[in-house]
């Protein structure tokens, strides 16, 4: 372990919180030509806000001013939640635009209802309403110059797999917006000792854990006295894991059992009737330790622990203990990730939409490496119309929702408080605001959003300027027990015209960290509430110092350098990343219906579009319920 600094002024300078990159803004990056390179300016000081303590370092680019839920994202949204738009007065300017469609929420569910309805009615007039400075919703990417080498990491939104099959869902997606099937990725010089990497920042968790260079620390609690790395401990059934040997046996039955534990037809409601938990420690009879391990994995994925997820959802996610239900099925697919994770289909979503919107043609290398053309969103000749920066505060029916012919939707931007009106209205933001900004929901709707519980996500990419200490360790992907977070890794990177990131020990890279929070026996709505607070009351300067004291932590010995190996840090912060989906979730409990059975319905002119309905929150299943409900719309528009 490397020797560190008394704490105070020392300790400080020591872990690189001096150093100037991670704490400056910077202005919007740009591009001098094809295939130039992105050059940045730092902001003046009198431009750097309040907020800046926040929000912290954005990146370069395009998505340079949207990291994660920004200051001001996060604070018009309080203000919708605690009534300000309760009573406007003076009343909203009325912009007189009357829309075919208004899509509130430009995430891939909004924006696959957009695409979806110009497909099946051309012509059609859609204004979709923004939040966020840029569209994509949670699939944004960030951007990094490191000593003049452009590197892309994802904000939120990660994996795709591969092979897809034709006639599903993904495939024809695919196929429709014209994504390629064949990708290129850095290859490894073969000069230098083998490594293994993943192609995405989660495979490596559990789905594609088994590799050389995934290591596990186990640090003083585990191995007192000092840390130790211990290599695809999968790979060789735990030997040298510092598990109990009780507990070892039921990790390994927990992955590999193929025992049926139930005979009825009903096994997926039987499933849902149950936590992970329950199903791990009830069901398998397995030590609670498998609980625990489990624990981040499905939270990552899923929101909260196993404590209070459906073991319906673990099955979804093709965790362990159910491959009585698999038996035949295909082994799993490659997980790959694009660049900026799945930031790269929002744009070509965007590019089918309003083609002019990114620089470039229709080609893979131009719609990842194009430059958003932000004034072509909100064109008057335009049939989709995009309005960035512009939260939606009062959605409700004109007169009695049955007999309307128009919905009135009133939202805040940077033109002060307007209002539009529109023949229907697509919700295709989160749970936790459609449920207030809604304002003739039914009973039964405000109920059911009631069974909606959401948990925050925080998504860090660090940019390195050389990462031979993990070389040196032999090591790509990581997992740990104690401290922040609990994993990160580096991606093979994908190339794509001239974006080609180098591969190499003494050359930069991104290190991604995807940090969970969950708070195991304390009732699921509290632990959603408890990680918002802790995402939201916690300075930039204060992740970044738990950020390189972990890193120090896990490769000190290894010669990391925080003052030198890092060249900046952006934190995405997202307050309702995930739905919770708690047993009952998908087919109700105590015989009520499920509470996205009721929210997929169409009210009147409002139909209902969030992601979060398929319970285990996926790129294709967002654009699918936005298909839904926009298909919903066209029976009364």
């Amino acid at each position: 372990m490397a020797k560190r600094n008394p704490m105070g002024e020392k300790q400080e300078h020591w872990l690189g919180m001096d150093t100037r990159i991670t704490r400056r803004d910077f202005l919007n990056a740009s591009l001098l030509g094809a295939g130039s390179m992105l050059l940045t300016l730092p902001a003046p000081s009198e431009m750097l806000g309040a907020n800046a303590a926040w929000n912290g370092y954005g990146g370069v680019g395009d998505y340079a001013q949207s990291n994660g839920n920004t200051w001001e994202v996060m604070n018009v949204g309080h203000e919708v939640r605690d009534g300000r738009y309760d009573r406007i007065s003076p009343p909203p300017m009325d912009t007189g635009e009357i829309f075919d469609l208004v899509i509130v929420g430009g995430g891939l569910s909004g924006l696959g209802a957009a695409y979806y309805s110009a497909k099946q009615h051309p012509g059609q007039k859609c204004l979709v309403l923004e939040n966020h400075p840029i569209f994509g919703g949670e699939a944004k990417q960030n951007e990094f110059i490191v000593k003049g080498q452009r590197l892309i990491g994802p904000q939120g939104s990660n994996n795709f797999g591969f092979p897809q099959r034709p006639g599903t869902i993904s495939y024809e997606l695919f196929a429709e917006l014209g994504l390629p099937r064949h990708f290129e990725h850095r290859t490894w010089d073969p000069k230098l000792k083998p490594l293994v990497f993943a192609k995405d920042n989660y495979g490596f968790q559990y789905w594609a854990d088994s590799a050389p260079n995934y290591g596990y620390f186990f640090g003083e609690k585990s191995s007192p006295g000092k840390g130790q790395w211990i290599y695809d401990i999968w790979g060789h059934n735990l030997e040298g894991a510092p598990f109990p040997a009780k507990l070892k046996q039921d990790l390994l039955t927990w992955r590999t059992s193929q025992k049926k534990y139930y005979e009825g037809q009903d096994v997926l409601r039987w499933l849902d009737s149950m936590s992970y938990k329950d199903y791990i420690e009830k069901v398998m009879g397995l030590d609670p330790g498998v609980t625990r391990y489990a624990d981040p994995i499905i939270a990552a994925a899923a929101g909260l622990g196993c404590d209070v997820t459906s073991a319906y959802t673990a099955q979804e996610l093709q965790l362990p203990g159910f491959a009585f239900l698999r038996k035949g099925s295909a082994s799993h697919a490659e997980y790959l990730s694009f660049p900026g994770g799945n930031a790269c289909i929002a744009r070509y979503l965007i590019k089918a939409l309003i083609p002019n919107a990114i620089h470039g043609d229709r080609t893979f290398e131009d719609i990842l490496n194009g430059r958003v053309n932000f004034e072509a969103l909100d064109q008057p000749g335009n049939d989709i119309r995009i309005r960035l920066g512009s939260t939606a505060v009062r959605v409700e029916h004109e007169g009695e929702p049955q007999t309307s012919t128009q919905v009135s939707v009133t939202y805040t931007g940077p033109g002060g408080i307007r209002r539009v009106r529109a023949k229907g209205v697509v919700m295709a933001g989160g749970s936790w605001i459609t449920r207030v900004v809604v304002r003739d929901l039914p009973e039964d709707y405000k109920l059911a959003y009631q069974q909606f519980h959401r948990s925050p996500m925080l998504v860090v990419n660090v940019a390195l300027t050389n990462w031979r200490f993990m070389y040196k360790l032999g090591l790509t992907a990581c997992r740990w027990f104690e401290g922040f977070g609990f994993c990160c890794n580096i991606r093979q990177p994908m190339l794509v015209g001239d974006y080609r990131p180098p591969l190499d020990p003494d050359k930069p890279t991104i290190l991604t960290f995807y940090v969970p929070f969950y708070y195991p026996g304390q009732p699921i709505n509290d632990q959603g509430v408890q990680g918002r607070t802790e995402l939201l009351a916690t300075s930039y300067a204060d992740y970044e110092r738990q950020i390189r004291e972990q890193m120090l932590r896990l490769f000190g010995s290894a010669g990391f350098n925080p003052r030198k190996n890092i060249a900046g840090i952006i934190l995405n912060r997202w307050g309702h990343a995930y739905v919770d989906p708690q047993p009952g979730f998908y087919y109700g409990r105590d015989g009520k219906p499920a509470p996205r059975d009721i929210i997929r319905k169409r009210f009147a002119r409002i139909a209902f579009a969030h992601s979060e309905m398929n319970g285990h929150q996926f790129w294709s299943g967002a654009i699918m319920e936005g298909r839904r409900a926009v298909e919903q719309l066209w029976e009364v528009i």
